[in-house]
């Protein structure tokens, strides 16, 4: 009688272990990373300067992907060009509306403006926006919002 039993070899082991792995990685789904966040989108101004927004106002960012920036600054719209490398950003000349409102969103609205002319960097982080001046010091705080 023959016998069939195969010799245990180096090169069989290697076969199999390569075989049994090809089989494990292609029933195991790659784990979805999340996508990065970016400036693009719309976000809700919590916080000038540490001192949260007038209740009720309306303060508002909204970044495109073309590098554009426009939004409301308590009483009038503003839009300006904005460019980013890494975490630096550079915004251009501000163009506004002129409208008169209520003498407190007319000096929040100031404050937004300057504040804005400041920034040089930004920080993302769940869904947080932080836009800081040059010597690092928190200039606006923003939520993202659909």
């Amino acid at each position: 009688m023959k016998n069939y039993r195969r010799k245990f070899t180096t090169k069989n082991f290697l076969l199999g272990a390569t075989f049994s792995i090809l089989l494990t990685a292609c029933s195991n789904p790659s784990p979805v990373l999340p996508e990065p966040e970016t400036l693009a989108g719309y976000w809700l101004v919590e916080s000038i300067n540490d001192e949260s927004v007038i209740k009720d106002s309306k303060v508002d960012l909204i970044f495109t992907a073309e590098n554009q920036l426009s939004g409301t600054s308590s009483c009038n719209n503003f839009s300006t060009s904005y460019s980013q490398e890494n975490n630096s950003l550079t915004l251009g000349n501000m163009a506004t509306t002129r409208k008169m409102c209520l003498p407190a969103l007319m000096e929040q609205e100031t404050t937004v403006l300057h504040a804005l002319s400041k920034v040089k960097r930004f920080q993302l982080s769940n869904g947080q926006l932080s836009l800081f001046d040059q010597q690092g010091v928190l200039q606006i705080q923003a939520k993202r919002t659909k």
